[in-house]
């Protein structure tokens, strides 16, 4: 159970959150992140002595929740389908996470308002969101991936589980896809990677 300074911890942070969303790094304020925290703003400093240091526990928090995918490998003595459905149910069960998809805006709404800060943000950012390719490279090194390049593969599985669910929930704002549908987007996702790699060989 959390104490209650984590609690108002949690508290700022998610106020944090929906303002850097809404109105990003340069249009933030720390006197608004207080108010809807309902906190003072010498409690908030306290905890976050600037609004770049939300931003920083912001994309900590994204790094936490992408970090099961960083550690997914190919094992060689199992079923390939069934471990391409296991990856995909880690991919589905992220980016159908409703605070991975508040989290992601957040990240967005930054990398748009700059180059630089983009760079910045996905190279800290990157390491951990490449899991899952790396489980697709390791596939590919022995052979289950015939001739198809493991990055175009991963490209292939990943825009068909993201296409009807990731996109319309993080731009659009649209409620993310029933347990029934996640399934049914998995299992497009491996007849179409298995189709491409037949077109390929």
């Amino acid at each position: 159970m959390l104490n209650r300074s984590a609690t108002k911890r949690n508290a700022m942070l998610d106020a944090g959150i929906a303002e850097l969303a809404e109105h990003g790094l340069a249009g933030a304020s720390m006197e608004s992140i207080a108010t809807r925290a309902e906190v003072s703003k010498r409690t908030l400093y306290k905890h976050f002595p600037s609004k770049e240091a939300v931003l920083e526990a912001v994309l900590k928090l994204l790094m936490e929740r992408v970090d099961p995918l960083s550690k997914l490998h190919y094992d060689a003595e199992r079923d390939f389908m069934e471990q391409l459905r296991e990856v995909g149910a880690h991919e589905m069960q992220l980016i159908c996470d409703a605070d991975f998809i508040r989290l992601s805006r957040v990240l967005m709404v930054e990398c748009m308002r700059s180059k630089a800060q983009s760079q910045r943000l996905m190279d800290k950012f990157g390491e951990k969101e490449n899991g899952l390719y790396h489980w697709f490279d390791e596939a590919g090194k022995v052979g289950q991936l015939g001739t198809l390049d493991s990055r175009v593969a991963a490209d292939v599985f990943v825009a068909v589980l993201k296409s009807s669910t990731y996109w319309i929930s993080v731009i659009a704002w649209q409620p993310t896809p029933k347990k029934r549908e996640q399934a049914r987007l998995i299992d497009e996702a491996c007849l179409t990677l298995v189709s491409r790699m037949k077109a390929s060989a």
